[in-house]
């Protein structure tokens, strides 16, 4: 087996950032993602970065907005390493290539920030090129360094030594092998798992949970997996474009509005001012009463914010980060233009909770690391806009420097070669991908934006019964690129993140955050507690209620 002093799963912002700064400190380094480098959400992203230490803003008040939007989840140790690393990790990527938008003096001004929802002062960078530059700046990162490259490769499982993680299995998609590889130490850095809800998302087709299942399986407690956030502006038809984002609650302007399906407005004004879940909360009650649109959504009108100088600077502004792209195409150039309103709807945007760390990404498992979206403790029950990338990318440092430091002290490894599937020409019952929907149908449905006892007990049986028959599924006996393999992978990653998912959501009874129970629909101090959960012997899920450290 080929041996690395680190292994990073996961080729985006967080995976890259975590190669390099261990190549930097010395390491040898891989990095094994199923895309090329770059890609994934990152090259989705809009490519907005909170930062601290700008003109008009302390390090207190970034903090605590970051407190008060999660709602009591917060670990407070995390929020400050966010907070204090964010102005070194802007530095480490615009080094590296990157460009963040600034005044004609060339300096980030107060004249060039955007006040993000949630956020009390304007601290928020606009990037050159948006998730595509932000997805070049990165393969020139790693190009910059003598780091592995393990494209189009999925990781099936971690490899152990004793309790300790030490390497990966994985296969190789362009040419249908298994590959072993040991490490002194992983990180996982395989962002989050917005495809369970597809098409009501605005993620990427490779984030399918596969870093939650991976930890959960090698033995890491996970915690919150019932904080997903929901972006609450997503295009709803035509169906080519569903689930894509077309905005937050800061491109509303001061001036925005939303209308339901009745022509009632329901949220008027300062709209942008508010944090997500606020937003989706008041979208959800009007959804679930049957006050939508024509295609189940709602309608946001933005024409209140034009007719002045200012309005139409906005409005450009705000376009130019490409946000607003999927608009024109799906509802024509009066609504790209803000002259009528068009309909909108929550999508699955991004997991809060994640693999339990630390500051430096350690999980509970020694030797094995996680940093960027499938972390949790930074945004508690909500997050920021804007703090997703600031997250990727300082604790994807942070991470890369602890397992290399971690690896110079654990040279004697005895991994264990694991014995290989075989995965190919199956001659089962049913076809992974028509399993896979129909597990995302009924996750959308029960777990996506309101849940209650009832749907998600008949949900955490809906999920048993699909892993059952994903035990009987038929795959092509086709060696290079086969996506029918590939889908059966990532159904049984989507099937333990799902199963996760829901019991915390079980657990938790009460509204918080993203979290919304209509059986409890109000917040209680008594579950002011993070969920911890982890994988029993017998598979089944153990867990436990902590009060969030420090918040």
């Amino acid at each position: 087996m080929v041996h690395y002093d680190i292994i990073c799963v996961g080729g985006g912002g967080a995976g890259v950032m975590a190669a390099v700064a261990a190549a930097e400190s010395g390491a040898t380094v891989a990095i094994v993602c199923k895309e090329p480098v770059g890609y994934g959400n990152t090259r989705m992203a809009v490519g907005l970065t909170a930062c601290s230490g700008l003109p008009g803003d302390s390090r207190e008040a970034f903090i605590d907005d970051m407190l008060t939007a999660g709602a009591g989840l917060c670990n407070r140790d995390l929020v400050e390493a966010l907070v204090d690393g964010a102005p070194e990790a802007i530095t480490i990527l615009e080094s590296c290539g990157h460009t963040f938008i600034r005044d004609h003096e060339g300096c980030i001004s107060e004249k060039v920030l955007t006040r993000a929802g949630g956020h009390s002062n304007a601290r928020t960078l606009l990037s050159s090129g948006a998730g595509v530059g932000l997805s070049q700046s990165l393969r020139a990162a790693v190009e910059k360094y003598d780091i592995s490259l393990y494209e189009d490769t999925l990781v099936l499982q971690l490899i152990k030594d004793g309790e300790a993680v030490c390497g990966i299995q994985a296969l190789d998609l362009a040419k249908g092998e298994q590959i072993s590889l040991t490490a002194g130490a992983v990180v996982l850095c395989t962002g989050g798992g917005g495809w369970l809800f597809y098409p009501q998302t605005s993620n990427n087709r490779t984030a399918t949970g596969d870093g939650y299942a991976l930890a959960f399986r090698a033995g890491a407690e996970l915690a919150d997996m019932e904080q997903i956030q929901a972006l609450p502006f997503s295009i709803t038809h035509p169906n080519a474009y569903r689930g894509l984002i077309c905005g937050e609650p800061v491109v509303a302007g001061p001036a925005g509005r939303l209308i339901n399906g009745k022509g009632k407005v329901f949220l008027d004004g300062n709209i942008n001012r508010m944090d997500r879940a606020a937003v989706v909360r008041s979208m959800a009650s009007e959804i679930t009463r049957g006050n939508v649109a024509e295609h189940g959504g709602l309608l946001l009108d933005l024409q209140p914010n034009l007719g002045d100088a200012e309005g139409n600077n906005f409005r450009e502004r705000i376009r130019a980060t490409g946000i607003f792209d999927s608009v024109l195409p799906a509802y024509g150039k009066k609504a790209y233009a803000w002259e009528e309103p068009w309909e909108v709807l929550p999508t699955a945007h991004y997991f809060m909770g994640g693999v339990r760390v630390d500051k430096d990404g350690r999980t509970t498992v020694p030797g094995l690391f996680a940093a960027g979206e499938v972390q949790s403790g930074v945004h508690g029950a909500n997050r920021l806009g804007s703090a997703a990338l600031t997250e990727v990318l300082v604790f994807g440092i942070r991470a890369g420097r602890a397992a290399a430091g971690h690896a110079k002290q654990n040279k004697d490894i005895r991994a264990v070669q694991p014995e290989t599937e075989n995965l190919f020409g199956r001659k089962g019952s049913h076809r992974p991908i028509t399993l896979m929907r129909k597990l995302q149908a009924k996750l959308w449905e029960n777990v996506g934006l309101v849940r209650d006892k009832e749907t998600l007990a008949i949900t955490l049986d809906f999920i048993h019964k699909i892993s059952v028959l994903a035990l009987d599924v038929s795959t092509s006996s086709q060696p290079v690129y086969n996506t029918e393999v590939a889908d059966a992978i990532e159904l049984g990653f989507m099937l333990d993140t799902a199963s996760c998912v829901v019991t915390s959501a079980l657990l938790r009874e009460e509204s918080r955050g993203a979290h919304l129970r209509s059986d409890f629909p109000v917040e209680s101090d008594d579950w002011r507690k993070n969920i911890i959960i982890w994988r029993k012997e017998d598979g089944s899920i153990g867990h436990r209620l902590e009060a969030a450290p420090h918040e």
